[in-house]
């Protein structure tokens, strides 16, 4: 295991790599969570003979802040930006390393930027593996007939306050976080390390304001780039352009698994399929990296 910087996009990105091999593992990390919560998967993806590469996402220590986050309580990150990011890494991995085929993983958001980076960047990826989250229209189908959903994902849009999700959070030493963890997922107690590291990754300068803005992303566009923010929602909403995995926790409370019902028709026309991991949660590469480990090898 080493950790290595790469310039790309304005940025320097903190990445986790392991392993020697011309196949690689690009994993994309969720909130609250940070690239380290991969390492379980990424041993045994080392094993299986594979390279692993685990960036802090775009603005989570120690990968560095985008100055608009710096500068504005109001800052948004688009998928567009995170589909660029996976890109560009992507790139600069295969030129260093020799590498002849890329697989794209992702979990939370970074399933989110996953949906966006395999139509943002045609065949760059050979197959991809999103957790946690369905494809956007799925999602929203689903959404009508499981309103409950709404219910569980309140947090969104307290996140869309100004201030508030900042002080809310930084004033209860992790706390928040911690419930976060705990609602979505149950008993956390086997990682509570793992999650004051997560903590502790949040708490560094405008990090949370850098995680809060992929949320705020959603909702809203940057100002006067109504382009980008429309363009992010074409990524995510469109049928998947590349083979798909797609995995969901039995147990997950954070998205119901009802919302992925029938969600093989965004991905089953590029080859794709739908896996439920039982007895797990929402936080998969921690929870159950074996199981998730296998259905991925399985699939490609």
């Amino acid at each position: 295991m080493e950790s290595i910087r790469l310039a790309a996009n304005d940025l320097e990105f903190e990445i986790l790599v392991s392993g020697r091999s011309d196949k690689l593992m690009l994993l994309l990390h969720g909130f609250p969570d940070d690239a380290r919560s991969f390492l379980p998967m990424m041993r045994i993806l080392n094993d299986a003979g594979f390279m692993c590469a685990a960036p802090y996402m775009r603005g989570y220590w120690p990968t560095s802040v985008p100055e608009s986050v710096r500068g504005s309580q109001f800052a948004t990150i688009q998928v567009a930006d995170l589909a660029a990011d996976a890109e560009a890494i992507a790139l600069q991995l295969k030129a260093r390393y020799d590498l002849t085929t890329v697989y794209l993983v992702g979990h939370d958001w970074g399933a989110i930027a996953a949906y966006g980076a395999v139509n943002h960047s045609g065949g760059l990826y050979e197959k991809a593996v999103m957790m946690s989250v369905p494809p956007g229209p799925a999602f929203l189908r689903n959404l009508v007939t499981n309103p409950s959903q709404i219910a569980r994902s309140w947090y969104i849009m307290f996140f869309q306050l100004p201030a508030l999700p900042e002080h809310t959070i930084q004033s209860g030493s992790g706390e928040f976080i911690a419930k976060l963890w705990q609602d979505w997922s149950g008993d956390m107690t086997p990682f509570r390390q793992r999650m004051a590291e997560v903590i502790d990754t949040l708490s560094r300068p405008h990090s949370l304001r850098a995680a809060l803005a992929y949320y705020r992303g959603l909702m809203r566009p940057p100002p006067g780039e109504w382009g980008k923010w429309n363009h992010s929602r074409r990524l995510f909403l469109a049928p998947v352009q590349a083979p798909a995995l797609v995995l969901s926790g039995e147990t997950d409370h954070c998205i119901s698994s009802a919302m992925f019902k029938n969600c093989e028709k965004e991905i089953g026309h590029a080859g794709g399929r739908y896996r439920m991991i039982k007895n797990a949660g929402h936080f998969l590469p921690l929870e159950a990296p074996e199981k998730v480990v296998t259905e991925i090898l399985q699939f490609i």
